[in-house]
């Protein structure tokens, strides 16, 4: 490849072609072909080394123009999605030694790793000329080198990682003009496929244009989207598309003023063509075969239905060969069925990265016809006409499509064998009755596996709803729609007579329109139900559509059910994320208002984490010990669940009568609290004291995230102290100090090897608090306990629940808690001084359970039943199972003392705790 027939150097022509043409857009900002040089001009310094570049964010101008600059400077980069679960984005960024990120949206805390660099892209759009100030220069790149790196779904918490080399990409561009022609003036919607689509369009001088998210999956929105800002292309999946035209009415969809929709990902049905040429007749419809390892293959014109038959999807491209294999690896006479294969050597990649098995399996050397081939494996039945054109019949077992996506199968078997118990599996997709095409897990299990997963799971024999507390635990490894939506459990997989392969076309089908049940009353819940195709008694209202495993595709249905039945408009993000209960109360207007009603002009004390586990014990002693008159002002910020209702739920358990608390609607990472200046002073003039007991407790956090979170938090706090006069109560962590040693004194402590991001955080903490000299008291708190309702998200209660269901502990297992009423009274007490004094409110005792199976940590972990990320934190830190640490607790049991008539020793009552948790996890069902 010559330097001038690269990716890049087209892009630098059309920058200085078009320099002062637009070349990125959304509904509020725009980039001139010119900015984007200027824009890649600002990187140079920092993409000159050879590495692989972390881009973060959604699809937008940020990231449009981030991804430019990397393939301007030669460096390939792998898009990180917000929308992947925390894990998968470490192990991409793992996975490909990723040192430095540039950040086009802001990262919550732990989504990314702290010891990764980053650049703020953001920041450099704010300060870009309108045209490069020097000549940009490509960077040198070979034609087997990686343009981008595409991380597929992640079946197993683990992505492939998949290079796309600058010779696929540039002959794929190149080929392609031939059928979707590109030109100044020309603007194309972005949809989620932005990296696979927008440099083809910039090269030739083309504007993109990037709805919102929101917009994006929300028909009506998108259409008037595209009507607004005259929008010529638009690629869609089949199924969004399908949605799409039924949403909008006939009067909306004349006006669209698409001229070419593109439909990617997958199989394009005759009802689909049919609509779009009725509704959407100005506009070529295209159906585009694509495959991440080969980059694009071949398209083909749809101007009318097949009549029954398989679209056809176009010849491949002249640098790729379809090699039909039948299952013995012959090749398949014309117009017959078989196993689709890609030959070409300048558009196959070098496979999948640090995944040597996978590529083999995949990427297969064969002797086709007297020859040797490197050959890849699509996971596509398919076959070729006389006129060489591919007609695709569907997927193969080993990879499956849903909604344009991919999903691995025997990576997804592989993650479900830690969670089921089954022989044998095939993952397939269907159509599931009312919900359509569904991800279905079909398995074999035994008399003996099916009681396992009865008593697991409650699963029968037949087909099941995937469990929700089994669809949580897969949510936080897998994207959502590789969770699937249905096990059905067999006694045997059926088995192709001749093959002697799994029969996929004989598995039973899945069809619950018969036992869906009566429509609830809640129309929310009705319409989830609708949407997911399940009854309405399985939907949960205290969960949000998407935390019980609503994808965006069936979003956009509960959206227009809702709409049709509240007769407004419904945001995408609202309908996804908000519990469904909040989301009938934002929708029928009852939800909280923007600011408390009772107002902040009584005395009183401020809480931070209300809601949280200490927090509500606070909040209660508080209640009972203020005098009448006096108030607790609780902090809490308006998260996904409204924060009165939390704040309510919370009261209640706790019995506090509603006139006792008063909600204070902000955030502690906000400058006074993001309340506005009024009521900030009047807070300030009422409130005597601070109990700041909220934290961040995520181990899988790093650092840096951890430190900054709570140093933003702690100067808030502290200029309020100082603003209100108050004094300060600060809720440490005996993390402080490592699991064992001691004793630790009830003084400063310092950075030690191996201290959690969590311990750094609460010791800047500390140091802060004691330099600002305000009046305060540290007190630093082990675990928790209640004895009567466990803290679901404390560690050693995690420990204590999987052992005691499995009937075995680690060997040596030992740990300090403090129970959580004692620790409510002591905050609450006569505890702040001038010099900040310093508490360690930890007992000597330790709880140490007795059990007769008390193997070594690693073997019990393989005994139990942990959450991911626990059973890590123990792998990193097994001093967490043996924290025998001693402390020296004098001047806490002093003050003890002084306020309480029971010995300081019973803030430990380790037997009684034990005997507490024995008698909950033995009397559970599963166990009985």
């Amino acid at each position: 490849m010559s330097q001038t027939q690269t990716v890049a150097a087209d892009l630098l022509f059309a920058i200085r072609k078009h320099e002062g043409r637009p070349a990125l857009a959304d509904d509020g900002h725009e980039l001139t072909y010119g900015q984007l040089g200027s824009f890649a001009e600002q990187f140079t310094a920092h993409l000159s080394q050879p590495q692989v570049v972390g881009i973060f964010g959604a699809p937008g101008i940020a990231m449009a123009a981030s991804a430019t600059a990397c393939v301007i400077h030669g460096r390939p980069f792998v898009h990180l999605d917000p929308a992947m679960p925390q894990m998968v984005l470490h192990n991409i960024i793992s996975e490909l030694q990723v040192t430095l990120v540039i950040m086009c949206q802001p990262a919550n805390a732990g989504h990314l790793p702290g010891d990764c660099s980053t650049l703020d892209a953001l920041a450099v759009l704010d300060g870009i000329a309108d045209a490069p100030s020097a000549a940009l220069r490509a960077g040198t790149v070979a034609p087997d080198d990686p343009i981008y790196l595409v991380a597929t779904s992640g079946t197993t918490g683990r992505p492939k990682c998949i290079p796309v080399t600058q010779d696929a990409a540039y002959l794929s561009y190149d080929w392609r003009d031939a059928f979707t022609p590109y030109g100044p003036g020309f603007r194309v919607g972005i949809y989620i496929f932005a990296i696979w689509e927008m440099f083809r369009p910039l090269r030739m001088g083309a504007e993109l244009w990037f709805p919102d998210p929101g917009t994006l999956m929300a028909p009506r929105g998108l259409a008037d989207f595209l009507i607004r800002h005259d929008i010529d292309e638009m690629l869609f999946t089949p199924s969004f598309y399908d949605s799409f035209l039924t949403a909008i009415d006939r009067a909306t969809a004349a006006a669209l003023p698409l001229s070419r929709v593109v439909l990617n990902g997958e199989v394009v049905s005759d009802e689909l063509i049919a609509a779009s040429l009725d509704k959407v007749s100005g506009a070529a419809l295209w159906n585009l075969y694509s495959i991440c390892e080969t980059h694009d293959v071949c398209m083909s014109r749809l101007s009318a239905p097949s009549g029954g038959g398989l679209v056809s999807v176009g010849v491949p491209m002249d640098h790729l060969r379809a090699v039909i294999l039948d299952e013995a690896d012959a090749p398949a006479p014309t117009g017959t069925p078989g196993q689709l294969h890609f030959e070409g050597p300048r558009m196959l990649g070098p496979g999948y990265v640090n995944r040597p098995e996978e590529t083999r399996l995949r990427f297969r050397n064969l002797t086709i016809e007297g020859r040797n081939a490197r050959l890849y494996d699509t996971g596509d039945q398919a076959w070729l006409d006389d006129d060489g054109a591919l007609h695709i019949v569907g997927r193969i077992a080993h990879m499956l499509k849903l909604r344009g996506f991919s999903i691995q199968t025997r990576e997804l078997t592989d993650t479900m064998q830690t969670r089921l118990a089954f022989s044998q599996a095939a993952p397939w997709v269907a159509e599931a009755g009312r919900r359509g095409k569904a991800l279905i897990f079909y398995f074999a299990a035994d008399a003996a596996q099916a009681r396992i997963n009865a008593d697991r799971w409650g699963l029968q024999f037949g087909t099941n709803r995937i469990p929700a507390a089994l669809a949580a635990e897969l949510r936080d490894v897998l994207p959502s729609y590789c969770v699937p939506a249905y096990l059905v459990q067999m006694q045997a997989i059926p088995l192709h007579p001749v093959s002697g392969k799994a029969d996929l076309r004989s598995l039973p089908p899945v069809t619950e329109d018969a036992v869906l049940g009566a429509a609830a009353e809640d129309a929310v819940i009705a319409a989830a139900a609708l949407a997911m195709g399940c009854a309405p008694e399985q939907i949960d209202p205290a969960l949000s559509f998407h935390d019980q495993g609503g994808d965006s595709l069936m979003c956009v249905t509960l959206m227009l059910e809702l709409e049709k039945t509240y007769r407004r408009p419904v945001d995408f993000e609202l309908a996804m994320n908000v519990p469904l209960h909040r989301l009938d109360q934002l929708l029928t207007q009852q939800a909280d208002a923007p600011a408390p009603t009772d107002g902040f002009d009584r005395p009183g004390i401020l809480l931070t984490g209300a809601t949280g586990f200490l927090g509500g014990h606070v909040l209660a002693r508080a209640a009972r010990d203020l005098p009448m008159g006096q108030v607790v002002y609780c902090l809490v910020r308006d998260k996904r669940r409204g924060a009165r209702d939390r704040l309510d739920d919370v009261a209640r358990a706790h019995g506090v009568a509603s006139d006792r608390y008063v909600m204070v609607p902000g955030t502690l990472d906000a400058p006074r609290f993001g309340l506005e200046d009024a009521a900030h002073d009047a807070l300030a003039a009422s409130v005597g004291a601070v109990v700041h007991c909220a934290a961040m407790v995520n181990m899988a956090i790093g650092r840096d995230d951890m430190l900054d979170w709570s140093a933003r938090g702690i100067d808030t706090v502290l200029a309020f102290c100082r603003a209100a006069g108050a004094d300060l109560r600060f809720t440490s962590s005996s993390a402080v100090f490592p699991d064992r040693g001691g004793p630790w004194p009830e003084a400063q402590a310092e950075l030690w090897d191996g201290c959690t991001g969590y311990g750094a955080a609460k010791i800047a903490a500390e140091a802060a608090i004691t330099a600002s000299r305000i009046p305060s008291a540290i007190v630093r708190l082990p675990s928790l306990y209640d004895l009567d309702a466990p803290n679901p998200q404390d560690i050693y209660e995690i420990i204590l629940a999987a052992s005691l269901r499995a009937d075995t502990f680690p060997k040596d297992l030992q740990f300090p808690m403090t129970d959580v009423t004692a620790a409510a009274a002591f905050l609450l007490g006569e505890i702040a001084g001038p010099d900040a004094p310093i508490y360690n409110l930890i007992a000597d005792a330790r709880v140490t359970p007795s059990c007769q199976n008390m193997p070594p940590a690693a073997e019990w972990l393989k005994a139990v039943d942990l959450p991911p990320g626990i059973a890590r934190v123990i792998k990193e830190f097994p001093d967490t199972l043996l924290a025998d640490a001693a402390f020296a607790a004098d001047d806490a049991q002093a003050i003890w003392t002084r306020m309480s008539n029971t010995a300081f020793d019973a803030i430990c009552d380790a037997p009684t705790l034990m005997a507490r948790r024995r008698a909950t996890y033995h009397s559970d069902p599963a166990l009985t």
